[in-house]
């Protein structure tokens, strides 16, 4: 089993720079219905701007300090994924719990996304030109184990298998271009309009946890402060990209036999 590598494509202010190498085109598998993204717009709007939910501002390894709108809008994409997962799977007669919409203070955390049976399952969410997924290099140990979840008898470090799922929206940058996602405020109702906007079309793919484990083998890393395109990367991560992943007809196959 062999993962392809980004393409080096130069020198940015003497830093690093690379582009993606193996790509999956965007397919939409469906689009996210509106009580779903009411529900995640909820769960995220707590986690990031009230006293009840708490959700980090820095990445493990990282420099960059998120306002709450950039946390709300990295909050509310990846509650959609997870209910994208959950409709998905639903279609197909396969009943994964209702995500969690909790509200966790500081200090507390997902020990993981879903549980099917005994299968414990992630989820990463990117938008959908995303083709990386990336684990943060200081969060996950040689077998593919979430460090900070290990010596937490009641937390589980051990995945089985992950999904990556990709959301059409141009949320954020809507609010870059309005110069509010760098910002600890905004009005309710005009954050709310801007949820409205968008139709959430999304696609999903299928990560085996033996593929992590060989990106930590093999050292698939993009690091600090190198440049991913024209993204300047907050902290040292693994990756896998997109090409090497799996298609998800293939997990729901593997679920029915």
């Amino acid at each position: 089993m062999s993962l392809r590598k980004l393409k080096y494509v130069g020198n940015k202010g003497g830093k690093q720079t690379y582009t993606f190498s193996y790509c999956k085109q965007f397919l939409s598998l469906g689009t996210i219905e509106p009580e779903y993204v009411d529900a995640s717009y909820s769960f995220a709007y707590s986690m990031s701007f009230t006293e009840d939910g708490h959700h980090r501002r820095k990445r493990s390894g990282g420099s960059q300090h998120r306002k709450n709108v950039e946390v709300f809008c990295n909050t509310f994409l990846g509650k959609l994924g997870e209910f994208a997962i959950y409709q998905y799977f639903k279609k197909h007669n396969i009943e994964f719990d209702y995500p969690d919409v909790k509200i966790m203070g500081e200090g507390h955390w997902d020990n993981y996304d879903f549980q099917y049976k005994e299968r414990k399952i992630g989820v990463k969410s990117t938008k959908r030109y995303g083709h990386l997924m990336l684990l943060e290099t200081k969060d996950w140990n040689s077998e593919a184990e979430y460090i900070p979840n290990i010596e937490n008898e009641k937390a589980n470090a051990k995945y089985d298998e992950m999904f990556f799922v990709r959301i059409e929206t141009k949320l954020s940058n809507r609010l870059r271009e309005k110069q509010k996602y760098y910002n600890n405020e905004i009005d309710l109702k005009e954050l709310h309009s801007e949820i409205l906007q968008d139709n959430y079309n999304f696609d999903i793919h299928y990560i085996p946890i033996e593929l992590i484990k060989e990106a930590i083998r093999q050292k698939n890393i993009i690091k600090k402060n190198n440049y991913l395109r024209k993204t300047k990367i907050d902290a040292e991560n693994y990756y896998i990209q997109s090409g090497n992943m799996k298609d998800v007809r293939d997990y729901i196959n593997k679920l029915k036999l």
